[in-house]
């Protein structure tokens, strides 16, 4: 078990034993945005659309996307791209059943992807007006999937994603370097090369993913959150790990547990340096204030979600992006606190403010005018139909300072 800074023994959310917040939900009434999404969508990838070169298992899919904004002005805007919601190498190490499952669903037969699908990077000098065609990031062994991003006020960029082989539990246990893990990738230049070598965190599970983004802390730390389950089997759970290196070493700072996953977990800082964390599917919202030693117990407010994004504007106001599982009110969402979350502000009582009509996973920056240039995928990817039809798109949405909704505005590029 990892140490904390003062030698002690990192501590998880069950040792912690801190008392179970209260959180509401504030339905608020004409908050929802004059514009639609489909007047502010811009294009960033598409079939016909600055598509990635062709290579071996690359079938249409792009997705699992991510924005940045480095030192020199540039945007980045990070993804996964392969044959298939899932892009693992071939021959699938998938049980027989659940390759002719997949197959139903839209896998494709007979694809050969040798390195599986692979994280690429597009870049826009000119604040997201245009767009440059795909580079490769990174091609690992393994599918390389959902890069996200952390600037530091040095010029240094961090990408966290992580490496999936196809492998079940099973045989991740017998063999634990099929386990899918997340890694750190280090550049020097914005973006422009990167470290030969992926650094990979130390994890407290045998298996574990991350969707970002990392965070800047005020001391000058890097926070990442990765989901992840042991080896005895059990409900998935949270953890936070530190860097004070620049991402060169990782520090387990705690887990995090409920009696039900917690999987896409995501946190960031609050203005007054406490962190809050939010997890798929139950939205389980929970704090630290000694740096992620140790949690409030996770807590759900009855709005169910998935891929949730934290983000702490310039202004305090916490923010999370989302993906909906309310019945007839799907797609990607948002919601919003003036209180570090203990009270959210929303259209109704199980989900967000609506964003786009599309996948739900999506992942937003926040501009020098105050607005969050969002980033998202039009379908999941699913099925062959899929394919011929997936696409990165943007927009930018803006809090309304009085708080009362938000407000979709054209991307740059629209």
């Amino acid at each position: 078990m990892a140490a904390d800074p003062d030698g002690a023994p990192a501590r998880s959310q069950e040792t912690a034993r801190l008392q179970r917040p209260l959180v509401t939900v504030t339905v608020v009434q004409g908050g929802e945005s004059r514009l639609r999404p489909a007047d502010c969508l811009g294009t960033l990838v598409a079939p016909g659309t600055r598509q990635p070169d062709q290579f071996p298992g690359y079938g249409g899919f792009v997705g699992w996307v991510s924005p940045v904004r480095v030192a020199n002005g540039d945007w980045l805007v990070g993804f996964s791209a392969g044959y298939w919601h899932a892009s693992p190498p071939t021959p699938l190490r998938y049980p027989p059943k659940t390759i002719e499952a997949y197959h139903k669903m839209g896998l494709p037969a007979d694809i050969v992807a040798p390195t599986g699908g692979r994280a690429m990077i597009i870049r826009s000098s000119d604040q997201g007006k245009t767009w440059s065609k795909p580079v490769t990031l990174i091609d690992t062994p393994d599918d390389d999937r959902h890069p996200a991003w952390v600037a530091l006020p040095d010029g240094t960029l961090l990408c966290s994603l992580f490496t999936y082989s196809g492998a079940e539990f099973g045989d991740m246990v017998k063999q634990p370097e099929l386990a899918h893990r997340t890694v750190i990738l280090r550049s020097f230049d914005q973006g422009k090369t990167w470290d030969k070598e992926p650094i990979r965190p130390s994890s407290p599970f045998l298996a574990d993913e991350t969707d970002g983004p990392m965070v800047l802390l005020k001391d000058g730390s890097i926070l990442l959150t990765i989901s992840g389950v042991m080896k005895q089997g059990g409900p998935a759970r949270a953890a936070d790990l530190i860097s004070r290196d620049r991402g060169a070493t990782w520090q387990l700072m705690s887990t995090i547990q409920a009696n039900h996953d917690l999987d896409e977990a995501n946190a960031t800082q609050l203005r007054d340096g406490r962190l809050v964390l939010m997890a798929r599917p139950e939205g389980d919202i929970c704090w630290s204030s000694d740096l992620g030693r140790t949690w409030t117990a996770p807590v759900a407010f009855g709005m169910r979600m998935y891929a949730p994004s934290l983000y702490r504007l310039r202004d305090g106001t916490l923010v999370c992006l989302h993906g909906s599982y309310a019945p007839g009110h799907g797609g990607l969402r948002l919601i919003f606190s003036t209180d570090g979350g203990r009270r959210w502000i929303a259209p109704a009582k199980d989900h967000g403010f609506l964003v786009d009509n599309c996948y739900g996973y999506g992942k937003a920056m926040e501009l020098p005018d105050d607005t969050l240039f969002v980033v998202d995928q039009g379908t999941g990817g699913h099925s062959t139909a899929d394919a011929k039809t997936m696409s990165l798109r943007c927009l930018r949405v803006r809090i309304r300072s009085d708080h009362s909704g938000i407000d979709l505005l054209p991307a740059p590029n629209r």
